[in-house]
């Protein structure tokens, strides 16, 4: 009998378990289809296109309905707090939490500041989105013309929020605002024949016929003409007239009303610690220091005795380091992906398909926004690609690209993302899950691994990958600098020329217009390097780079407190 009770008991806890599994599946399911119904521009990002002839509502009964449905997702998630749960199940389940309160603790950003932004505003977000869609038939070009028609909705719309967030003092600075007003200036310059918004309709797929095309054609240029261009010429004159003189003057966020708790949760979500500020900024200027002692070193051994300042301005004076022309940029960094490309099985265990290229980034956003990758879609739909910055190419040097294509395409942003996509068995939330610290973190980390995939091969490379690092922990000086500590811009820009003077100018803006993420790469990449040497010490002979690289990929992007566990649980692991 008491066999026959524990059985039964056994039998009901696994009814439990497999209720509890199916719920939370349901309830997984159910987030990720609605958020991509009311963020039609991501569900493009990631390849699904039946929303694609929409953008996200922008009104106000709208936001207040997502804010209550995030809410209403915390309690349905709360109530598996102490479910049976599978170990990745429990780990969805502590992801998707962690998102649902970091949305609404940082829901003032996101609203309101968010929206005028040089690289991902409420008007770039128009052209990257199209950039993206597809055209490979009369619904999608039909998709395409349909979101230009709906463009001076979505302007009114967010106009209605920009004059809420003048309102609460929740505004850009005056420099960010310049920036993007002369975005705006370029867009309206183009006419139906040269706007990339356009660029799909001037060459179609050879199985859409030559009437449909003339339709098609007929009916995008009316969209751009008669419903863009004055929907476009209204923002640009609210950003001038009643925008731009609302703007604060202050760079610094603590300059905004509670502000200094808004910078606070920006650190604590973007570098996923609880880090202060004035901790960060320590840790930056020590960073700095340990790096430019390296990079002394190099120069040493190249016959160098001046300073470092007078090595990169030796450097930056040194015209066969420079490029003549955008093209041969693009050919440099597309041939350093392909020899880095055969050398990373002796890295990784589990290597995802990778399908992406190198393009330059648009004329119009190249002056103000940094070199980024773009995940291909699960789907494989479309490539990942590597947007490179092309800006003023003889002015850029050879000698940091390396590292750069190792950051952004391979082993870097490219392929852990390609990896995020194709996880198996997962919610699907999972596979776009964005954790800034670990994913720019795992980018920084990857430059280092230059020397074992066939790069980093002269004293002026291994020289390139410590500007880039040193570039990373200037950050976390300026960005800590100019946001807590107030600093102006011009001090910001004045220690950037003292230790990264070939940085663009608009490096400090991106900083400014974006609170904090410049401080994910170095307190990222430190962690990884952390957790490896920790690895190593106690698993010994038993270490495994390619072990160790699985175990903090496999998962996808996440918060560094949970990477931390799952890399801890793997050196217990391999020590039994």
């Amino acid at each position: 009998m008491r066999r026959l009770v524990i059985l039964l008991l056994a039998g009901l806890s696994c009814l439990v378990a497999q209720s509890s599994n199916t719920a939370l599946q349901e309830l997984f399911k159910s987030y990720y289809e609605e958020g991509l119904r009311e963020n039609p521009e991501r569900a493009t990002a990631q390849g699904r296109n039946e929303y694609n002839d929409r953008w996200t509502n922008w009104s106000k009964v709208a936001l207040d309905h997502r804010r209550r449905r995030t809410e209403e997702y915390l309690k349905r998630l709360d109530a598996f707090a102490d479910a049976p749960l599978s170990p990745q199940d429990k780990l969805s389940y502590r992801l998707l939490r962690y998102q649902l309160q970091q949305r609404l603790e940082g829901e003032d950003f996101e609203r309101y500041m968010f929206r005028v932004f040089q690289m991902s505003g409420l008007h770039t977000n128009v052209y990257s989105t199209v950039d993206l869609m597809p055209t490979r038939n009369v619904k999608d070009y039909e998709n395409i013309i349909a979101r230009l028609n709906a463009i001076p909705v979505y302007v009114d719309q967010n106009l209605s929020v920009l004059d809420e967030a003048i309102a609460r003092g929740l505004v850009q600075p005056k420099v960010v605002v310049d920036r993007v007003n002369d975005q705006l200036a370029t867009h309206l310059t183009q006419d139906a024949a040269h706007t990339p918004l356009l660029a799909a309709f001037r060459k179609f797929p050879a199985n859409i016929s030559k009437e449909e095309q003339s339709r098609l054609q007929e009916q995008a240029t009316a969209a751009y003409n008669n419903r863009f261009l004055p929907a476009w010429r209204k923002l640009a004159e609210y950003m001038k007239q009643t925008y731009a003189p609302k703007a604060r003057p202050s760079v610094a966020l603590t300059s905004v009303p509670n502000g200094k708790t808004l910078y606070a949760i920006q650190v604590r979500q973007i570098t996923t610690t609880s880090m202060t500020p004035e901790q960060i900024h320590k840790l930056g200027l020590a960073e700095v220091d340990r790096i430019e002692r390296e990079m002394q070193a190099i120069m040493r051994e190249v016959g160098f005795t001046g300073t470092v300042a007078e090595f990169d301005a030796k450097l930056d004076a040194t015209p066969e380091l420079h490029f003549r022309t955008k093209d041969e940029m693009l050919v440099y960094c597309r041939n350093i992906a392909k020899v880095v490309e055969p050398e990373l099985p002796r890295l990784f265990k589990h290597l995802p398909s990778l399908l992406y290229g190198v393009r330059a980034i648009q004329a119009d956003r190249e002056a103000s926004s940094a070199s980024n990758a773009q995940a291909p879609p699960p789907d494989g739909s479309r490539p990942g690609w590597f947007n490179l910055n092309t800006y003023q190419p003889e002015k850029q040097v050879r000698y940091d690209k390396e590292s750069l294509v190792l950051h952004e395409a391979v082993p870097g942003h490219i392929l852990q993302l390609s990896i995020a996509q194709q996880m198996h068995d997962v919610p699907e939330f999972r596979r776009s899950f964005r954790a800034t610290a670990f994913s720019e973190g795992w980018g920084l980390y990857a430059e280092s691994l230059g020397s074992e995939v066939g790069v980093y091969r002269d004293p002026y490379s291994r020289y390139g990958r410590l500007t880039s690092e040193r570039f990373r922990a200037v950050r976390l000086v300026v960005d800590t600098g100019m946001h807590q500590l107030g600093w102006s811009r011009d001090e910001a820009i004045a220690y950037f020329q003292k230790h990264a003077r070939t940085a663009s100018i608009a490096e400090i803006d991106r900083y400014i217009g974006w609170p904090g993420q410049a401080l994910a790469y170095k307190i990222g990449e430190l962690k990884i390097r952390e957790l490896r040497a920790k690895a190593e010490k106690e698993l010994g002979a038993k270490f495994d780079i390619r072990e160790f690289h699985d175990v903090v990929l496999r998962n996808g992007g996440l918060p560094l407190e949970m990477l931390e566990e799952e890399v801890n649980s793997y050196i217990a692991g391999g020590r039994s």
